[in-house]
């Protein structure tokens, strides 16, 4: 059988064969990146699953909110670096910013994290699955029951460019080596391994409605100057992906398949070339030592 894949992995592979050679099959160390908002995703994911867990169904939302604000400052304390700030003043709008984030979330006055948590029966949730013999894994941030089922949630700073029912088409442009899509490709792979993993759960009951959404926590945030400093003010909400994996299910394991069997059977060469040069060899962290993309200079 298949080794198990994360869709972080298969994602790797579908921008493009190589960086999952370098990245994960060499164990090439590649160019420290900032940690900045890595530690800004621990900070609200830490929150989340924190006040998640604490929470019961009856819990009021003042409850709840204050709850997560005091987790919040805890966990920014906790995580937060001053070096990775341009300055002390710069760290603390991020802080700001974040900070209410987290408010708007747990707002008491109709915040969608009041019933998250109050309805939370997984976070940090590790699922697994296996269809056709292609072996998936993951860890949800958040399992959430409703009336009809089980509504998984994936906390992202924002949604911008995530997989919507207007992009959709391009999952099979990719697949047909037409465009490259590997972002809302990844997007698929999250969705697919969810909502499929989480039939696998203890708390999954036969016939349950699954659904999957990524969620932005900061899709829009707004400042204004006061006398006494600033005010920073933000806005989250849901995208869910649920029917585009309904009404692209071929075109998404086979775009899983590709991916899982080119891991598997260690196949890297770069395909289709050109689009992957174009599109993928700018922004790559190998690319200064890549022999594929050097090539391409040499040809000139």
């Amino acid at each position: 059988m298949s080794s198990s894949l994360s869709p972080s992995r298969l994602a790797n592979y579908a921008t493009c064969p190589r960086l999952y050679d370098y990245r994960y099959a060499q164990d090439v160390n590649a160019p420290d990146r900032t940690e900045l908002y890595l530690n800004q995703g621990t900070i609200y994911h830490e929150t989340i699953e924190d006040v998640c867990d604490a929470t019961d169904r009856d819990n009021d939302p003042e409850t709840i909110h204050d709850r997560a604000m005091q987790v919040f400052d805890a966990k920014w304390d906790e995580h937060s670096t001053p070096d990775d700030y341009e300055s002390a003043a710069h760290q603390e709008y991020q802080r700001a910013e974040n900070r209410a984030a987290i408010a708007s979330f747990f707002d008491p006055d109709g915040g969608d994290g009041i019933e998250h948590a109050r309805y939370s029966v997984a976070t940090e949730c590790w699922v697994e699955c296996d269809v056709d013999g292609r072996e998936l894994h993951g860890k949800a941030d958040n399992v959430v029951r409703t009336d009809d089922g089980l509504h998984i949630f994936d906390y992202k700073r924002n949604t911008d460019g995530v997989l919507s029912s207007g992009t959709a088409e391009y999952l099979g442009e990719h697949l047909d080596g037409e465009a490259h899509e590997p972002k809302r490709v990844r997007n698929a792979f999250q969705t697919a391994t969810y909502v499929e993993g989480v039939k696998n759960e203890p708390f999954y009951e036969d016939g349950m409605e699954v659904r999957f959404s990524f969620y932005g926590l900061l899709n829009s945030t707004s400042f204004e100057s006061t006398p006494s400093g600033y005010d920073v003010s933000a806005r989250g909400w849901g995208r869910e992906t649920t029917e585009i994996y309904e009404d692209h299910y071929d075109t998404i394991w086979a775009l899983i398949r590709a991916a899982h069997d080119g891991i598997t059977d260690k196949t890297y060469e770069p395909e289709p070339f050109e689009l992957i040069t174009e599109e993928a060899c700018p922004d790559c962290d190998y690319r200064e030592m890549c022999a594929d993309r050097l090539s391409t200079e040499v040809r000139r």
